[in-house]
């Protein structure tokens, strides 16, 4: 669908047809539903990251809210995070600015707009920390924000520390 130039505004009068819409630098772009493996595996994130940071009130986890990053960048992250020092940025019905985490699991219909246009996408806007989740490879590459753009990347299969929290330790043992 090549609208230009989305807004959040524009972006939520998009149908609301059961399609999945995200704006990447302008464009909507359309995904199906995650199928049922991205589902557990997004369940499972949740669950850790609910247990260590969110009940511990150290900041707030959502699952597959909208994000508006920029003014022309709208993503639905499967899970993000917000620490309490940016808790303005989130409103009732989206969070405005980046989240301090966000974390795509990659789908064989997503993963290749996961790592290319959407990851320019959390550069450009800041984002401190993207993980992306490979559930077939069993593996968590993590990118981490200097300021201007994101590192070197970081490949983990048995655990991770959040980059925004490094005493929380996030294992993968009960994802895969």
């Amino acid at each position: 669908m090549p609208i230009r130039d989305l807004d959040y505004t524009a972006y939520c009068a998009l149908p609301d047809d059961g399609r999945r819409y995200e704006v990447l630098d302008g464009e909507v772009v359309v995904s199906p539903s995650a199928g049922s493996p991205h589902q557990a595996l997004q369940a499972a994130l949740v669950y850790e990251f609910m247990a260590r940071i969110g009940r511990k009130r150290r900041g707030q986890v959502f699952a597959d809210l909208d994000c508006e990053l920029l003014p022309h960048d709208i993503v639905r992250p499967d899970l993000l995070v917000v620490l309490p020092e940016h808790r303005d940025r989130i409103l009732p019905t989206h969070v405005r600015g980046t989240p301090d985490l966000c974390v795509e699991i990659l789908s064989p219909s997503t993963a290749h707009r996961d790592r290319t246009r959407k990851l320019s996408r959390y550069a450009a806007a800041g984002t401190p920390e993207l993980w992306l989740v490979c559930g077939l490879t069993r593996t968590v590459t993590r990118f981490v924000h200097d300021g201007r753009a994101f590192g070197p990347p970081t490949v983990a299969s048995a655990e991770l520390a959040l980059a925004i929290l490094p005493d929380v330790v996030i294992p993968f043992a009960e994802l895969w």
